[in-house]
């Protein structure tokens, strides 16, 4: 059988698309996968918001040009192309979010108006709330351009990523802080990798023999906290789920008009649990 797997083509995609091909042809040893880089919106620079990075792979997977995407889980929306569905979470890496500075200093080491590299609402509030002394400023690019922007000096004098984006690259070593759950509450889905593949296609069996059913629980509880919550991961929310063998446990945040609102929770049903994490945080 071959399968033909969908990514974008930064370096970072196409190493978790290796990484779901090396699971499944470990699962079905006759298996063929086929790599198909496609471009996206996003990439080009074209479209900007949040899902431009995975429209167009998971409308490749509805045409039948591909046969699953492979995604980053924070990056894709809670919604998806009616026939398109999330079929397997095969992987998870550290999802805590990482200081990168370019002098090797830690994050409390930091001089009062250093300036941090990032574009989420989330890490600006999350870490605003820990120092109310420090600047941020947007920056571009994919992980490894945007760690060389750092390194460059001059423009920026740290960047906020995450550990398994790190980890993915092989560039571990360069985080000088990994902030707690604590500190800073990760994006939903974060070190995730999500497999979507087409409603009822022969793909859907070879994917749930690589699916890992703690990590499917705790993604399937994270997303429903966003889908609740009515935000996407460009919001000011962020959410973790652990799950053990049978309670779960989510620890959830939201920044609105400058206050800084968290809910931790347990419970043993995931849509149910992430949905009611979310309810409180809005009341």
């Amino acid at each position: 059988m071959k399968v033909k797997i969908g990514t974008r083509g930064s370096k970072l995609a196409r190493l978790q698309a290796r990484k779901v091909a090396e699971k499944l042809r470990k699962s079905d040893r006759g298996l063929e996968a086929e790599m198909v880089v496609i471009e996206t919106s996003g990439d080009r620079g074209k479209r900007k918001g949040t899902g431009v990075f995975v429209r167009e792979i998971n409308r490749a997977v509805h045409k039948r040009e591909v046969d699953i995407g492979v995604h980053s889980l924070k990056d894709l929306p809670t919604e998806l192309p009616e026939d398109v569905v999330l079929a397997s979470f095969p992987e998870r890496l550290t999802p805590n979010d990482v200081l990168v500075s370019s002098d090797g200093k830690s994050f409390r080491e930091l001089s009062p108006g250093a300036v941090i590299g990032t574009g989420s609402p989330r890490r600006r509030s999350e870490i605003s709330h820990l120092r109310s002394d420090l600047e941020f400023k947007g920056i571009r690019g994919n992980v490894d351009t945007r760690i060389k922007k750092v390194e460059g000096g001059g423009e920026y004098d740290a960047l906020v990523t995450s550990m398994a984006a790190l980890e993915r690259l092989g560039f571990r070593e360069r985080a000088d802080y990994e902030f707690s759950f604590r500190e800073v509450v990760p994006a939903a889905g974060q070190g995730t990798l999500g497999v979507v593949a087409r409603k009822n296609d022969e793909a859907m069996d070879l994917l749930s023999s690589i699916d890992d059913e703690s990590i499917s629980r705790a993604s399937i509880c994270e997303r429903a906290f966003l889908r609740e919550l009515g935000l996407g991961c460009k919001s000011g929310a962020g959410a973790i789920a652990e799950a053990g063998k049978e309670l779960i446990e989510i620890t959830s945040v939201l920044h609105d008009e400058g206050s800084r609102k968290t809910v931790k929770l347990s419970g043993s049903e995931p849509e149910k649990l992430g949905k009611e994490a979310a309810r409180r945080l809005k009341d």
